[in-house]
């Protein structure tokens, strides 16, 4: 735990050892964290130091908020109802657009214009 002295003051700063028992972490994760820059801290010269309020914001702001996947999924997959709309009639003109643009035996084979296969055919 933090010393007695720094409990109460939020402009408290902690050293790495500090901020590990704090938060009960390695010390070795807090340097990890500090070298990539993903906790707000201090450097003076080689030292690290943390202000304990922004340690306070910055783990409220890594608070997880678990999802209710069951509504969520009820959410996505609710029946949308469409009066105008008619389901068999866009498939209908899904399928007659993808014949008509088909091939067709009388515009010759699809790779008869390609050369240069890098090899020929003897």
């Amino acid at each position: 735990m933090i010393p007695n002295t720094c409990k109460n003051d939020i402009n408290t700063y902690l050293t790495i050892c500090d901020l590990s028992h704090y938060l009960a972490i390695k010390e070795k994760t807090l340097y990890a964290k500090v070298a990539a820059g993903l906790i707000p801290h201090f450097k003076i010269g080689h030292l690290v130091r943390f202000r304990k309020s922004d340690i306070d914001d910055w783990m409220e702001s890594q608070k997880v908020i678990p999802v209710d996947y069951a509504r969520k999924a009820t959410d996505i997959f609710r029946p949308v109802k469409m009066k105008s709309v008619h389901i068999d009639r866009i498939v209908r003109k899904s399928i007659d657009e993808v014949r008509r643009s088909a091939y067709i035996s009388s515009h010759g084979k699809p790779d008869h214009d390609v050369k240069g296969l890098g090899k020929e055919v003897i």
